[in-house]
């Protein structure tokens, strides 16, 4: 019993193994033939915008393929088909189909680094099997400028032309249309849920950090104002003796420049006569002195 259950799963493991020898062949093969049938190949095309494809692959950049490379749609079609047999559907293949995005024609999901849009001629450089995506990598040869633009039509192989008797109100009226229509849907995409919800959160972020920081600042404020003034009037106390006895040297210096300043601009009085001097004279009849005893009477006192 024991013996057929070995052998049971020796057959399973050997058929499981030759099953994922196989879709590995197959997967192989089917890389081999889409670079074989689609690398350096070149075509013209219109680089359009670069659109968000979801948040786990990030921005690609749209290129629509020519009307006029009509085999060359054709060869992508088949590798797009290979490549959905091969892949599983989670899955992105940078190969789909224009109307789903509102564009006539093939839709390729690349990467272009600093090109503006418009037309070019572009080269496949090579298919690369990402994790999650396959993107075919373009390489712009040659862009056609706005002297080529009228022959865009022939080029691009857009031979309709528009009806003569379509009026310039007409084109005004579609154009009008078509731009109000664009801006609804901008409006649309940019007023969803989730960017009004990250709106808000981030009008109350901001609300709080501004809150925060003045309430920081002014506290900061402040301290740093009553620092001050205590600073200063330590500095005044300490600082007015030596501003007064400054202020008394300096007056003490102006004063003493006056005091010789007038000294030396003093009139000198050297050149007035000096005044003459009378010799004193004495009577030579003089009174005789009166003594004590002439003039003293005891009895006058009694």
């Amino acid at each position: 019993m024991s013996v057929g259950r070995q052998s049971l799963s020796l057959n399973t493991t050997s058929t499981s193994y030759n099953t994922d020898n196989s879709d590995d062949m197959e997967t192989t093969k089917v890389k081999n033939h889409v670079k074989d049938l689609l690398k350096s190949r070149i075509f013209l095309g219109r680089y359009l915008e670069r659109r968000l494809v979801d948040e786990r692959i990030g921005y690609r950049d749209i290129v629509l393929l020519s009307a006029a490379e009509q085999e060359l749609k054709k060869d992508l079609l088949e590798a797009q088909h290979y490549l959905h047999s091969v892949f599983p559907i989670i899955q992105w293949i940078g190969i789909t189909d224009g109307a789903s995005i509102g564009y006539s024609g093939i839709c390729l999901w690349t990467e272009i680094d600093n090109q503006p849009f418009g037309a070019y001629w572009f080269q496949i450089r090579s298919i690369k099997f990402r994790d999650g995506e396959i993107i075919l990598t373009l390489k712009c040869i040659r862009y056609i400028t706005e002297a080529y633009l009228e022959l865009e039509p022939i080029l691009t192989g857009s031979t309709t032309k528009a009806p003569v008797h379509k009026s310039s109100t007409t084109e005004s009226k579609v154009a009008l249309s078509e731009s109000y229509s664009e801006i609804i849907a901008t409006l649309k995409s940019a007023l969803s849920i989730r960017n009004v919800k990250e709106f808000l959160t981030f009008i109350c972020a901001l609300v709080i950090a501004v809150f925060t920081g003045s309430t920081a600042f002014i506290n900061f404020l402040g301290n740093f104002v009553l620092a001050l003034i205590r600073e200063m009037s330590f500095f005044v106390k300490n600082s007015t003796p030596l501003l007064l006895g400054f202020l008394d040297f300096m007056s003490k210096i102006v004063g003493g420049f006056y005091i010789l300043v007038a000294m030396i601009f003093k009139p000198s009085n050297s050149g007035v006569p000096a005044p003459t001097r009378r010799p004193l004279t004495y009577e030579q009849n003089r009174r005789p002195s009166v003594t004590y005893n002439e003039h003293f009477d005891p009895k006058s006192f009694d």
